[in-house]
């Protein structure tokens, strides 16, 4: 179909995003080490099924902000900037657009609310595959740059639109955990060493893998 060839078209053609030395995505803290190492050292373009996904999440980020605008008595906002100053090492800073957060505001309490797009949701949940760790962190640092904030995981099932709240709040021991995380990767990339394989040594990681860009230099490098 014509239709169809438009669309794999527009979505295969997408940048490389190239982030400044030292700066560091929110969303990607918490991806295997190598891989970010690899991004950033050997940048490519990321695969159709990789854009496909973030095509969704976007559009339900876009529609879940809209509806929350339409209510009465709350303030809203999306596609938030965020800057996050490293506390104890100037070369490093989180910082990025957050497209799957949205800030809502509700008499005197705000809400920090990130978006995520999943399938079989209701059994993930049921087996406790949900919150994801890495969501929760990412979560975690737009808290940081929004004290006294309450946190809401929404996960939304692509299949059938059913949606899952989870309440979070800041973890002072995940953040540090996040900052130490950030630490290591910038030591690699400044040392250009190559990170060990977390995707292929640690099971909380290993999900990564089926859709890594750099799955064949990392099986090379071992």
């Amino acid at each position: 179909m014509v239709v169809k060839e438009i669309i794999y078209k527009h979505l295969t053609e997408n940048e490389i995003k190239s982030p400044f030395d030292g700066e560091y995505w929110p969303s990607q803290m918490w991806y295997c080490l190598r891989r970010q190492y690899y991004d950033r050292i050997f940048p490519s373009a990321t695969t159709y099924d990789m854009t496909r996904f973030t095509v969704l999440g976007e559009a339900l980020h876009n529609l879940i902000a809209d509806m929350l605008k339409n209510e009465e008595g709350i303030s809203v906002i999306s596609e938030v900037p965020i800057r996050i100053p490293h506390p104890k090492n100037p070369e490093i800073v989180f910082s990025g657009r957050a497209d799957d957060i949205i800030i809502v505001q509700f008499t005197k309490e705000r809400y920090v609310i990130e978006v995520k797009s999943t399938e079989d949701l209701e059994s993930k949940v049921k087996k406790g595959f949900l919150p994801k760790k890495e969501h929760k962190a990412q979560l975690n640092l737009y808290l940081r740059a929004y004290p006294k904030s309450h946190g809401i995981l929404l996960y939304v099932d692509r299949g059938n639109f059913t949606m899952e709240e989870i309440p979070i709040e800041f973890n002072a021991e995940l953040y540090e955990s996040t900052l130490q995380r950030a630490e290591e990767l910038h030591k690699y990339l400044n040392e250009r060493k190559t990170p060990p394989p977390e995707g292929k040594n640690n099971l909380d990681f290993n999900w990564q893998c089926n859709y890594c860009i750099h799955k064949a230099r990392c099986d090379r490098e071992q």
